[in-house]
């Protein structure tokens, strides 16, 4: 068989998808962190049609339940980039946290340079700086307690994933700073151009994906993964398909197998049909994507 020439030329998903797990944020929410409502029927069309739709977000359990109840999904949601996996109201099944080590680390790199970094901790975010990196959390993400003292209860429970909101243009440095003082201590990426993340050893969206296919038992070869950031690449090298959008990343077109347009260009509209076999995929399919179609 031929190799796609990237035109409609009659090319088709070179998958049978069982499973799809989508990012949040930049991927079915749009920059003011809303689901669309064309958005939300077009991921309820691809379950109705019988594929297990998952969630897998760097978000915390709480934060993603009114989209996961919105887009009427029964399936677990893998969530603090794969360091929490379980449904809503209930005691997750998979869960890592952070070592005393980290947490530690963590709270004087924050003291040295100023940083603003919130804490997710028994799914709720707390932060010691009140700023306005938390009112635009807040307003963007999830509410964010603010904790005055360092000493309170709360902070004696370790707390699964960190996040620190900087300016853009120093995103790179600090994220190589935190890598180089945490060492082994914690995986550190990034999101929103203007977030670092930093998660237990081990945990990322591969393994929230490989923990949901496990529960669905649903082989990796027939999941495809959808995500538009960094911290979304994890998932998308592990999942048997990956997609990404025009808008996404740009250090990921060449990691993944489809490129679709971008949410307000109709592109879930696209994924939709290209996944569910109603239009062809030849057009936005990449040279990642070649290896489906050797002889």
């Amino acid at each position: 068989m031929e190799f796609p020439d990237f035109s409609d030329s009659g090319v088709r998903l070179p998958i049978r998808p069982e499973g799809i797990a989508f990012d949040l944020d930049g991927t079915l929410l749009d920059h003011d962190g809303r689901l669309d409502e064309s958005v939300a029927r077009a991921v309820r069309l691809i379950a109705k049609a019988g594929i297990k739709v998952f969630l897998v977000t760097g978000r915390q359990l709480s934060s993603c339940e009114p989209f996961w109840r919105e887009l009427e999904l029964t399936t677990p949601l893998a969530t603090c980039n794969g360091a929490c996996v379980g449904f809503p109201g209930r005691e997750p099944f998979f869960h890592l946290r952070l070592s005393r080590i980290a947490r530690d680390a963590i709270l004087r790199l924050g003291d040295a340079y100023d940083l603003y970094i919130n804490y997710y901790i028994d799914n709720q975010v707390y932060t010691l700086k009140d700023s306005s990196e938390r009112d635009w959390y807040s307003r963007r993400f999830y509410p964010v307690k603010y904790l005055p003292d360092r000493d309170d209860p709360v902070f004696r429970r370790l707390p699964t994933k960190c996040l620190c909101v900087v300016p853009e243009n120093d995103l790179e440095r600090l994220s190589e700073t935190f890598s180089d003082a945490l060492e082994n201590q914690a995986v550190v990426t990034s999101s929103n151009n203007r977030c670092i993340e930093i998660i237990p050893p081990g945990a990322d969206k591969a393994l929230g994906i490989k923990t949901l296919a496990d529960w669905a038992k649903i082989p990796m070869e027939h999941f495809i993964a959808v995500g538009d950031a960094m911290n979304d690449l994890p998932m998308l090298r592990e999942a048997g398909f990956s997609i990404t959008f025009k808008s996404g990343d740009p250090n990921l077109a060449n990691q993944v197998d489809m490129i679709i347009p971008p949410l307000w260009e109709d592109g879930i509209d696209v994924l939709a049909k290209c996944v569910l076999g109603l239009s062809y995929s030849g057009r936005f399919l990449t040279p990642r994507s070649r290896r489906f179609f050797k002889k």
